[in-house]
């Protein structure tokens, strides 16, 4: 099952970047988990480019997505809600429906006690939006992040690796039962 990751960080040495790293180290061998090109490539969304010939950038991202099983996005929260960019990169879907029904995993996470939960509130609203689907073990919100995750993506928190394999392990059912629909 191909699953494509996408950081909603573009900062080196991301701590979301970091946990899709993890992902990647961790999963079942049927899980082939590849990380998204950045995407602070694609160009700033404008409906009037919103056509049957989008940019370069967006034709390329949305193909991404499409040839994915499943998404994995592991975003921080910036002013209480998701980044810029990967709202962005979103509103460019929203017309072409590329995640309406996709399996999806969501993680959120922050060095401070929170865990990003604001964010992952609005991004889980986002996700409705989108159609995607989704359950309550492929979502994630992990706080003191710093302390559970190094940059190279090794987990340091056996309760974070444990709760990071429940999310992958129902992403893969999800894959599963909706190829059996």
């Amino acid at each position: 099952m191909k699953v494509l990751a996408v950081s909603g960080s573009l900062r080196k040495g991301s701590s979301n970047t970091a946990l899709l790293l993890a992902a990647k180290r961790i999963a079942n061998d049927s899980l082939q988990i590849t990380l998204a090109d950045p995407i602070d490539r694609i160009p700033h969304f404008n409906p009037d480019l919103d056509t049957d010939s989008p940019p370069k950038e967006v034709i390329e991202w949305r193909k991404e997505l499409k040839e994915a099983d499943a998404i994995l996005f592991s975003s921080p929260e910036y002013a209480f809600a998701i980044p810029g960019v990967l709202k962005n990169a979103l509103d460019w879907i929203v017309s072409s429906a590329e995640l309406y029904g996709k399996p999806v995993g969501l993680i959120n996470a922050s060095p401070g006690y929170g865990g990003a939960s604001k964010a992952q509130e609005a991004f889980l609203h986002l996700l409705n939006v989108l159609t995607v689907k989704i359950n309550d073990d492929c979502v994630l919100s992990i706080p003191s992040v710093n302390k559970k995750v190094d940059p190279e993506g090794n987990i340091m928190d056996e309760q974070t690796e444990k709760e990071l394999r429940i999310c992958l392990e129902s992403l893969e059912r999800l894959v599963q039962d909706s190829k059996l629909s």
